[in-house]
């Protein structure tokens, strides 16, 4: 197991917030990514945007996380989403079929009350793309 103390694109993020935990843990060929919410990486404020927004801006933090390891968002092979409104999930959906290629990730969306923002995602990725 490798534990990944800090990733370029994040780091700053964690500890502007002084957030103690991993962002991303490699066991064998897979890592699990901590939640992460629609916040801008330079500026460290939650965007106020519709679902649809931060949806996508949260999946682009991904990416960046992901390119710091040398992946993509071809290497997700599993996405949790928690929605502070499921009648919003139609949003969230035209977002991940907009933002993944088929075959698409395995996927779960729950309602949940969240700290900050409208959807927290967390994900799963492989080294070895799914597509």
């Amino acid at each position: 197991m490798t534990i990944v103390h800090s990733l370029p694109s994040s780091a700053a993020v964690l500890d502007h917030f002084n957030v103690k935990n991993a962002p991303a843990i490699q066991v064998g060929e897979l890592y699990f990514f901590s939640g992460m919410t629609a916040i801008d990486l330079t500026t460290f404020e939650v965007s106020e945007a519709d679902i649809a927004t931060q949806a996508r801006m949260t999946l682009e933090n991904f990416r960046s996380m992901l390119a710091d390891l040398g992946l993509s968002l071809d290497h997700v092979i599993k996405v949790n989403a928690q929605l502070s409104d499921v009648s919003e999930f139609a949003a969230w959906n035209d977002v991940f079929l907009d933002v993944f290629d088929a075959p698409y990730p395995c996927r779960t969306t729950v309602g949940a009350a969240l700290v900050a923002g409208k959807i927290e995602v967390e994900i799963i990725a492989a080294t070895t793309a799914r597509r």
